[in-house]
């Protein structure tokens, strides 16, 4: 039997989003005592079983995968998995996890990847239908849940402030990063190499059916590029990562997708200067962990960089959409400046954002509810 019962509404085989990569890490820190239920296919690697449907693989407008709990078939099994395996503790992942399992006396943890009614009010705004359901079930969740983890002081500021969450039944385990692996090799990442033919390459990742990402891309294809190269012909190109295909109607000559590629860091070791130009979300941005951690220099807007304890010009240059081309020039110019800036965010992310350190945060936040 499983201590713990962790739930997912999407599968986290491969995983190469935030999202999945934070899951990942939960039931690594959580090993040997979770059990987690996902879409299929069951997961190869950790104990755990499917429930029936995926509701995710509908892709329009919204990740449908959010209500695969809610489809009768699917609840009846996540509920007989629960009254099988007894757990002491029903762990979420998300808000839409949680009302499975209502009235079973076990009690229920979230795991809030995001503020998800700041998110989606900032994405199709504060009046309409689709963000006041998320922020009623957002509030229903989060005042139901015996305890709270979240990803920054920001996040749990607007738990707190928004539905009025006690600061006790708050825990703040912000995401990490893993040192990078070294020696790994990509054919095509040493192809670009020998073709960059002096140029600066600029790198973009993310999940690019994500809102967010692809309203980053939109910049840096219409604006971006279109301005550096105005003030500077054939001097950049961008690297894009992160999906199979490109956003649709998203394109520039000097944007070039390499694709969900399976492993990152040649990628990285290409870039000379990386690109978080984020303007929705919430939640800690991962690509700017791992972008510091590869030690590179960074230029984010501040939403990009928000709940982060990182300061401008320090361990990065945070810089809007005006000021966003001449921020990507002057890094591009000042090279020792950029390398000196690159090597204390490397330190900074070394030192306080590993995931060890969150999985320590996580088993003394469950503790005393396993102990009971």
């Amino acid at each position: 039997m499983s201590a713990i019962l962790l739930t997912s509404y999407y599968t986290i085989q491969h995983p190469a989003t935030g999202g999945k990569r934070r899951v990942d890490e939960l039931l690594r820190a959580l090993q040997p005592d979770v059990l987690l239920l996902q879409p299929p296919p069951p997961h190869p690697e950790f104990t755990g079983e499917a429930y029936p449907f995926d509701w995710g693989r509908r892709k329009c407008g919204i990740n449908w995968g959010m209500f695969n709990l809610y489809w009768p078939a699917n609840r009846r099994h996540a509920r007989r998995i629960a009254a099988t395996h007894t757990p002491r503790v029903l762990l979420a992942t998300s808000i839409w996890c949680h009302d499975a399992f209502a009235g079973l006396g076990i009690p229920r943890i979230l795991d809030a990847q995001n503020v998800d009614g700041r998110a989606i009010a900032e994405r199709f705004g504060a009046g309409h239908p689709f963000t006041r359901l998320v922020r009623a079930q957002e509030r229903r969740v989060t005042r139901q849940a015996k305890r709270i983890f979240c990803c920054s002081d920001t996040d749990a500021e607007w738990f707190r402030r928004d539905y009025d969450i006690p600061a006790a039944k708050i825990c703040v385990a912000p995401n990490g990063v893993r040192p990078p692996p070294t020696g790994r090799r990509d054919a095509q990442a040493e192809q670009w190499a020998r073709e960059r033919a002096g140029r600066c390459i600029l790198f973009f990742m993310g999940k690019l059916d994500y809102s967010p990402n692809q309203e980053a891309l939109a910049f840096i294809a219409n604006e971006l590029l279109p301005e550096l190269e105005r003030q500077r012909p054939g001097m950049f190109l961008c690297l894009v990562s992160g999906g199979p295909q490109m956003p649709s109607g998203i394109s520039h000559p000097l944007l070039h997708h390499v694709g969900q590629v399976p492993e990152i860091a040649p990628w990285l070791a290409l870039a000379d200067i990386c690109l978080a130009p984020v303007f929705s979300g919430s939640g800690t941005r991962l690509k700017v962990l791992e972008y510091l951690a590869a030690g590179k220099p960074v230029v984010a807007t501040a939403k990009a960089a928000e709940g982060l304890a990182i300061t401008d010009g320090r361990e990065l240059c945070l810089a809007e959409k005006p000021d966003f081309a001449a921020m990507v020039q002057r890094l591009a110019q000042e090279s020792e400046r950029a390398g000196e800036m690159a090597e204390r965010g490397r330190q900074l992310v070394q030192r306080d954002y590993s995931w060890e350190r969150t999985a320590q945060i996580w088993r003394e936040g469950l503790a005393p509810f396993l102990r009971a």
